[in-house]
């Protein structure tokens, strides 16, 4: 379907806009605390510590606040510093997609999930709102491949690698992750009654080594909670590093008894599939069917199909559920859609797969366009005009019926959404960001010997996220009415204005600085029309402090 030389100008293209969310801004929440979190280690230099706002956080291992703090020792303190080294992991998800899938299928379904792989709809998010997931995501993957590798051989550097690869991903988001690497073997075995499998030394040697090589993880949370039991978190002290890592993180969350809570519901993976996973999450049912059908050309792979089933389940019983969590099935999601488009042309239902992929081809391209008038960001009629043009023109090209068309539709399809996304959409979202307005404001104006040293904050506000990983001073929280009394006088404080009358009386409050703003993380159909946007912003605002 695809010769080497139209496969590397669609990987460049697709790299390319991919690549747009690095030269923009970063978004509160996840992307904003994890760079500010690292930005403290480096400001402090302690890599053991994971510190916000001078006090002590417990949430996520260190493995990407690792890397990203190598990366501004190397770059700077940048949003770029901040987003590149999860894009290379992203980038190390596309290759062993690629050999993965060429390991199962062979070359052609591997350029295919490929092309998959950099159009999906969440990947292309989070390459710009930076989180945990395209570290995960590369790394899981590459896991999955290595340790394939060591099934099919008795290679020790494979299960060397597998390993290697593993432990990265057990210290970027905990030991969850081995149910996704793991889960897809086990039902491979099952089919295929290799019970051998289970009792093969090998395994146990991995998980030996896996327990070694994550030892600079549990060294660092020991070093931080276990040793000092009066450190605070959750608001608590005597907190287990050790024991958050290997239960609170994980299956408190799954059985909702830690300390972060959520709301579970069962459906909740399923529709989030249908948009998470755009344009190829409309082929899935097609790929389940033809996995089950028993018709030729057979479909699915059960280390695919056996990996991406448990995941779910596993996923929609947790009662902690969140859209990028998803996100680590893609790549083999990207294998199993483009096994079945490699053989469309020999199935009965491919006229059926062409349609779907085409009429919503047209429906996203309508979709898009609409949504730039309603979001009426500068520009907004430019991109509409490109958006409308490159999408017709290929839904004109792609309207025969052949697998080579429902590919090229669904790709460009997807390419534009990751346009629209990161080229449009977010930096206009980003401009309402007024943490980001006020530490530009303070860098400019607030500097220097007869300014402050920190700005003051109050705890549990989303803004400071933001703030602190623009401002160029520390940024203290209040947590207690004890701190109130060691304030200065004169003492800088950001607050919303909603928080206002959090303020003691024994202070006079004297306005520097107001900025208005909303938390883009979390859009309504009221913040996104333009007509309607300026009643939902709010102010957050740069007050001194002078005692009475």
């Amino acid at each position: 379907m695809l010769n080497k030389r139209v496969f590397l100008l669609l990987c460049v293209i697709g790299i390319a806009v991919n690549g747009i969310g690095l030269f923009t801004g970063v978004m509160m929440i996840d992307g904003a605390l994890y760079a500010l979190i690292a930005k403290n280690m480096v400001l402090n230099a302690n890599f053991e510590f994971l510190t916000l706002h001078g006090f002590d956080w417990l949430d996520k291992p260190h493995f990407p606040f690792w890397c990203t703090a190598l990366s501004y020792r190397v770059f700077g303190i940048t949003d770029f510093a901040y987003k590149l080294p999860a894009f290379i992991f992203w980038l190390i998800g596309l290759w062993y997609t690629y050999l993965l899938a060429r390991r199962l299928h062979g070359r052609n379904v591997a350029r295919i999930a490929v092309l998959i792989y950099l159009s999906a709809l969440h990947l292309l998010l989070c390459n710009s709102a930076v989180n945990a997931e395209p570290y995960l995501t590369g790394m899981i993957v590459a896991a999955i491949y290595h340790f394939y590798r060591t099934y099919r051989g008795n290679a020790f550097s494979q299960l060397l690698m597998g390993t290697l690869w593993t432990a990265m991903a057990v210290m970027t988001k905990g030991i969850f992750v081995l149910i996704i690497i793991g889960s897809g073997f086990m039902v491979l075995w099952l089919v295929r009654k290799e019970w051998r499998q289970f009792l093969n030394y090998r395994w146990y040697l991995a998980v030996a080594l896996l327990l070694v090589f994550i030892l600079p993880e549990l060294y660092c949370l020991y070093y931080q909670f276990d040793v000092r039991p009066m450190a605070e978190v959750f608001g608590r002290t005597h907190v287990s590093g050790i024991r958050f890592f290997f239960w609170d993180s994980q299956f408190g969350r799954f059985f909702n008894s830690g300390p972060i809570t959520g709301h579970g519901d069962p459906f909740f993976y399923l529709h989030t599939l249908l948009w998470a996973f755009l344009p190829g999450s409309l082929l899935v049912p097609f790929a389940v069917y033809f996995s089950v059908a028993k018709r030729k050309p057979a479909i699915g792979h059960p280390l695919l199909w056996g990996s991406i089933l448990i995941t779910l389940l596993l996923f929609s019983a947790s009662q902690f559920q969140l859209p990028h969590y998803l996100n680590a099935l893609f790549p083999l999601m990207s294998i199993w859609v483009a096994q079945l488009l490699a053989g469309m042309d020999r199935l009965a239902l491919n006229g059926v797969i062409h349609r779907v992929q085409w009429y919503s081809g047209l429906l996203i391209v309508i979709l898009l366009c609409t949504l730039v008038f309603l979001f009426h960001d500068d520009n907004w009629w430019m991109f509409a005009i490109g958006i409308a043009g490159v999408g017709g023109a290929t839904l004109v090209y792609g309207r025969r019926i052949s697998a080579n068309h429902t590919l090229f539709v669904s790709y460009a399809v997807g390419l534009l959404i990751g346009i629209f996304y990161g080229a449009y959409l977010y930096p206009g979202l980003l401009s309402y960001q007024s943490g980001d307005q006020m530490g530009r404001f303070i860098n400019a104006n607030l500097t220097g010997e007869s300014h402050p040293d920190r700005i003051y904050v109050l705890d549990q506000e989303i803004e400071n996220f933001t703030l602190g990983f623009r401002c160029e001073m520390p940024l203290r929280a209040i947590r207690s009415g004890e701190q109130w009394e060691t304030l200065n006088d004169g003492s800088l404080l950001a607050v919303s204005t909603e928080r206002l009358n959090e303020i003691p009386r024994d202070y006079e409050v004297e306005p520097v600085a107001s900025f208005v703003g909303y938390r883009v993380s979390r859009l309504t159909p009221e913040f996104f029309y333009y007509r309607t946007r300026d009643a939902q912003l709010s102010k957050f605002q740069l007050v001194r402090l002078k005692k009475r």
